[in-house]
């Protein structure tokens, strides 16, 4: 009997489907030895009679029964490894998912308050799976149920992974959804709490500013755009999301663990201090009132978030703190775009930074003309007599002036006196006039050279990369970036795995404000092939270069390090011979093949 016609699975009776995965389907089933409404998850039957699909499901079933929390889906049964049919029985949720009450949203994202209400609920469950040492693994809002009566759980633990127990996936295969994926989760690194962290300020972005971080055509670009760790600024996306669950968002979103949460209830700590300063103080309470009807929570909430956003500016212009000052004034604007006392405040505060720039600029022009003539007053008292030798340069003939005015062409080229060369090394640019010797100083600032960060992106990613024959690192996800000067680098990639070349690329760094990518794949080390023959012939590898026997040759390989091929041999006079072998990246294969004359007796 196929799946869709079954009535009953164990004690349970099937009323109607209720959600389809990857793994398995859930139906609204009927518990007839306890009365009651149950979710029964039933494992697909491709699945069921493969050993890692049993083995992954038994380990959600496992790893969820001992999460007990108000956030989590409770699990009540599994039916066991035994049998042809594979199921969990959990609590059935009335309601619907986070994707899809977000798709009927119309008119934009929710609100940063309405995200952070939703986000620290999600936290908190995480927080509770962590301390148990469960890593969720999958955190997407289809992942998220909300019941009707507002109340927020966090379901599908399918791929869950225990903590200290060794990874079960598929060869080459990433499981979870690519969008939400940390970066360590794409390179299939060991995983911890960390990456769920990231997941849920990845689903916060998507939630408070309206679109996903990462996005791109195809999986593999938005693999790639996470890889890098690029992505726009939640305030220059969406300046109503607010100066404090930007913070968080960009806090949980940091390429490198090591610089994000270090538990998801450090987040819900965050989340709750910025939805105080808006005066939620029930979260809990506040979140039913917000499902009960969404856009009337936001229109009601409005006009305070506004005031308490324009005190939390005029506080920090009086602290000094200028760019989160200004972010609070853009939201205000963002969320009432006529808000005089806001628009004041931001006028207010261009000017100040005009004045600020004015300010420094005067400061650096001043610096470098009392460098400069510090410089040049110490060259004139130390040059003593010179000024006798000047003005015997004014009397004297051509030939005396072109003989000893430093600055005159000679040999096609200029000389550059002592004092052009110390007023140059000081930032002076120095000039003579073709009608006198006298040096007139060309002052010009010349500012530092400035850093940019380059994400280094190398295929594979097992190997070292060594910048300017100093910084020598091995890439990982957590340390694949530098902050480099602007201008030309020279950086080395050493393959850890031998039967890869290592190459050398020198780069132009830029300047920019964006992170620079460095791509480079590392090539197999060729095959080497020496075939040992009575006579000097030509030896031809299908599909590959050729050579000749008696003397190795190379065979390069382009996508994988060890290929089955085919040699032709053949010479003049003598009959043609072929052999099948194969080649391997980095090694060398050898092989004895005599070559009958033409008309002798074949080769037993």
């Amino acid at each position: 009997m196929t799946m869709d016609n079954k009535k009953r699975v164990g004690r349970y009776d099937l009323l109607d489907e209720i959600g389809r995965g990857g793994m398995a389907v859930v139906y609204r089933a009927w518990d007839s030895s306890l009365n009651r409404e149950v979710a029964l998850k039933l494992l697909h039957p491709h699945l069921a009679s493969h050993k890692e699909a049993r083995i992954r499901f038994q380990r959600e079933a496992h790893a969820v029964a001992r999460l007990h929390h108000k956030n989590i889906v409770e699990v009540y049964d599994y039916s066991g490894e035994e049998g042809d049919d594979i199921y969990i029985i959990m609590e059935l949720i009335e309601g619907t998912t986070l994707r899809k009450f977000l798709a009927d949203r119309p008119g934009g994202p929710l609100s940063a308050e309405a995200a952070a209400l939703i986000a620290r609920q999600i936290f908190d469950a995480l927080a509770t799976a962590h301390e148990q040492g469960v890593v969720h693994r999958d955190v997407k809002p289809e992942n998220i149920l909300i019941g009707t009566d507002g109340t927020i759980r966090l379901s599908d633990f399918g791929i869950a992974h225990l903590a200290g127990l060794d990874q079960m996936t598929v060869t080459g295969q990433i499981l979870g959804s690519p969008a939400y994926m940390s970066p360590e989760h794409i390179e299939l690194a060991e995983l911890d709490a960390r990456a769920d962290i990231f997941s849920a300020g990845t689903l916060l972005y998507e939630m408070a500013v309206g679109t996903l971080p990462f996005h791109g055509s195809n999986p593999h670009q938005i693999i790639k755009r996470i890889i890098e760790g690029y992505y726009d600024q939640p305030l220059g996306v969406n300046p109503s999301v607010g100066h404090h669950v930007a913070a968080v968002i960009v806090r949980c979103m940091q390429c490198d663990p090591e610089n994000r949460y270090e538990s998801a209830g450090m987040a819900t700590t965050d989340l709750d201090a910025a939805l105080e300063k808006m005066g939620i103080t029930s979260p809990l309470e506040e979140l039913v009132r917000f499902f009960e009807d969404p856009d009337g929570w936001e229109d009601g909430k409005r006009e305070t978030v506004v005031l308490r956003t324009l005190a939390l500016g005029q506080a920090a212009r009086k602290g000094n703190r200028l760019p989160e000052a200004m972010d609070h004034f853009n939201r205000v604007l963002a969320l009432e775009p006529g808000n005089e006392r806001a628009l004041d405040a931001v006028a207010g505060l261009s000017r100040r930074r005009r004045l600020h720039r004015g300010l420094e600029r005067a400061s650096i022009g001043l610096a470098v003309v009392v460098a400069a003539s510090a410089i040049i007053w110490a060259i004139i008292s130390n040059t003593g007599t010179q000024g006798s030798e000047i003005s015997s340069l004014n009397d004297g003939s051509t030939q005396n002036r072109k003989a000893q005015n430093p600055l005159s062409p000679t040999d096609g080229g200029l000389k550059k006196s002592t004092t052009a060369i110390m007023l140059e090394d000081a930032g002076v640019k120095g000039s003579a006039s073709k009608n006198s010797s006298k040096l007139v100083p060309m002052l010009k600032y010349q500012l530092p050279r400035g850093k940019r960060k380059v994400v280094f992106t190398p295929h594979p990613m097992n190997v070292e990369i060594e910048i300017d024959g100093a910084d020598r690192f091995i890439f990982k996800t957590t340390d694949r970036s530098r902050m480099l000067p602007v201008g030309k680098h020279i950086v080395k990639f050493i393959p850890v795995d031998k039967r890869r070349m290592p190459a050398t690329r020198e780069i132009m760094v830029n300047k920019g404000d964006d992170p620079m990518p460095v791509r480079i794949r590392l090539k197999w080390r060729p095959a080497r092939i020496h075939i040992k023959s009575n006579v000097n012939a030509m030896a031809i590898v299908e599909g590959h270069s050729s050579g000749k026997t008696n003397k190795p040759f190379d065979i390069p390989l382009d996508d994988e390090p060890r290929e089955v091929v085919k040699i032709v041999v053949s010479a003049g006079g003598y009959r043609t011979q072929t052999r099948q072998v194969t080649i391997a990246a980095g090694e060398t294969v050898e092989i004895t093949l005599n070559l009958p004359e033409e008309g002798s007796a074949a080769p037993p």
